[in-house]
């Protein structure tokens, strides 16, 4: 890290503590913001997350007997259907706990999937896996009225009632949501197992804390009162208006680089927290991309080298105490090129410490949109893609238009000015398929230097979509629909799923390029990973 870098960051976290913004974040000051969107909800109703790590004891408490209930009951996995910040967390958790919580014949433990597509195929194939008597499906939804999680919950209804009986399909159900809300009422009305009331004072995306993120973590066996214990240290070093302040400390690092041109937020993890990339992306791109302006989180990114990475990234890394060699070399690389590097070091090698992650990266993501004069608790352009989609799907018969694979990435390959790649996929999701996009991903940056970002849809619509619609104009977006989606049923509904994937892919992309976006649509008709190596082997040779 340069001198004058230095300076910068240094000068940034200084104001912070002179202006004594972890004081005013802490009284609820809503001054230290400019004013939300019109309809936004305003700081007020907002800041609840800051009580999240003292309710946690209250939390542990609650769901104390939860898993050792759902085991009693025959249940085998627990299954939440939801979006952004009500699937976020359950995956993150998901992954880092997975294996420690792995079953075996004196341990048995309960599989927790996260389900936030409606691709077809992706929807009929955890149907045919999972065993839905033993299965519980947590309806995750703060409004009540989110399009994805309903039609998700009509659909295993039905296909419950016409395997298993309709009598299961209450008990097998659980409304998560606020009061007052349409999921809240039919709650009431008998129509679920229980309802589980969500805080109505804290946004999805800083939910982490809440029921939405620790009722699935209780549910597999996961130590809340281990959560609450990591979580309470955080905050309570996040209280203080000094320059040991951790969550100020990433703030003004995040924010002066931004500031500086540096907006490409780098994450950098070690094994074990490899999918904490994906909630990072929603916290940060949500909370920011908008007016212009933003965090741009890379996240995911495959290994590269220091000739890859141009001047526009900031790179923060999270290792663990028994970090490997690649980690520390790739640290200490990057500081010696110059790179601005922000290391993270949770405190101890209990995986638990994530909870304490969680409250740094939302504390930090609201004082660096202090200094950078954006408010964090809006997204005010997402509602424009759902009307969009609406439009799409009242005629099915709309079809997405595309351009070949080959002349998209000609096209990128061409590209000289300063932007980013992001590749947003409404393609069936697996390992093999992520890793032919991470292969894209490092041809990308390696032939051009740009950043990449990754997503598949409609999973970012709920995530990085924010940014992309309301942050910088700079991205070129490579947008993937399938040329075949299956058209499974919608329970009850005039569309099928494919119709509705369809529908939300042509809205965005419509959207995204109106806004100022270049958008390349791609539809697949074979096989993604085949059409995809076999195109980036015709431009190395070309």
């Amino acid at each position: 890290m340069n001198e004058n870098h230095t300076v910068s960051v240094t000068q940034a976290l200084q104001r912070l503590v002179d202006e004594s913004l972890a004081s005013r974040l802490w009284n609820r000051d809503a001054t230290l913001w400019p004013k939300p969107s019109h309809g936004g909800d305003p700081a007020s109703k907002t800041l609840g997350w800051l009580d999240l790590p003292i309710r946690l004891s209250m939390l542990a408490a609650q769901f104390s007997d939860l898993h050792s209930q759902l085991l009693s009951d025959g249940f085998t996995d627990v299954v939440v259907l939801g979006m952004g910040g009500s699937s976020m967390t359950p995956l993150t958790l998901s992954s880092i706990f997975g294996e420690s919580n792995s079953a075996s014949d004196d341990h048995p433990t309960i599989r927790l999937h996260a389900l936030d597509t409606v691709n077809p195929t992706t929807v009929s194939n955890i149907t045919a896996e999972l065993d839905l008597s033993k299965t519980l499906f947590l309806v995750s939804s703060k409004s009540g009225t989110t399009v994805e999680p309903l039609t998700l919950e009509a659909h295993f209804r039905a296909v419950m009632a016409n395997t298993v009986g309709s009598s299961m399909n209450r008990k097998n159900f659980v409304a998560l949501t606020d009061p007052g809300t349409p999921l809240a009422d039919r709650a009431r009305a008998g129509e679920f197992g229980t309802w589980v009331s969500t805080p109505v004072d804290v946004g999805g995306r800083f939910s982490a804390l809440s029921t939405f993120g620790m009722m699935p973590a209780a549910a597999i066996g996961i130590n809340i009162r281990a959560f609450a214990e990591s979580a309470v240290r955080m905050a309570h070093r996040c209280q203080v208006d000094s320059t040991e302040n951790p969550g100020l400390a990433l703030a003004a690092f995040l924010a002066s680089n931004a500031l500086g041109g540096r907006d490409k937020v780098t994450l950098i993890t070690s094994d074990e927290y490899s999918v904490f990339g994906m909630w990072v992306d929603q916290l940060l791109a949500e909370s920011t991309g908008k007016n212009g302006k933003g965090l741009i989180p890379i996240t995911g990114e495959p290994v590269l080298t220091l000739d890859d990475f141009a001047s526009d990234r900031q790179f923060v890394v999270l290792k663990s105490k028994n970090d490997d060699k690649r980690v520390n070399h790739t640290i200490f690389t990057l500081r010696n090129s110059d790179h601005p590097v922000f290391v993270i070091e949770p405190p101890t090698d209990d995986i638990h410490e994530i909870s304490g992650e969680f409250f740094r990266w939302q504390f930090a993501t609201t004082a660096a949109s202090s200094l950078m004069d954006i408010y964090p608790f809006d997204q005010p352009d997402v509602e424009s893609a759902k009307l969009k989609s609406r439009e799409l799907i009242s005629d099915p018969s709309v079809a997405i238009e595309g351009i070949s694979l080959d002349a998209a990435l000609d096209q990128i390959k061409s590209e000289s000015s300063p932007r980013y790649v992001a590749i947003t996929a409404f393609l069936p999701e697996s390992p093999e398929v992520t890793a032919a996009f991470s292969e894209l991903r490092k041809w990308v940056s390696t032939q051009t230097g740009m950043a990449t970002t990754f997503g598949y849809g409609p999973r970012y619509l709920h995530s990085t979509g924010q940014l992309y619609k309301g942050g910088p104009q700079n991205a070129l977006v490579l947008g993937f629909v399938s040329g075949k989606y299956d058209h499974l049923a919608v329970p009850d509904e005039a569309y099928t799923f494919g119709h509705l994937i369809e529908a939300q892919a042509g809205g965005d992309f419509a959207v995204m390029a109106e806004g100022g976006q270049t958008v390349l649509t791609i539809k697949i008709e074979g096989d993604i990973i085949d059409e995809l190596m076999a195109a980036i082997r015709t431009l190395d040779k070309n």
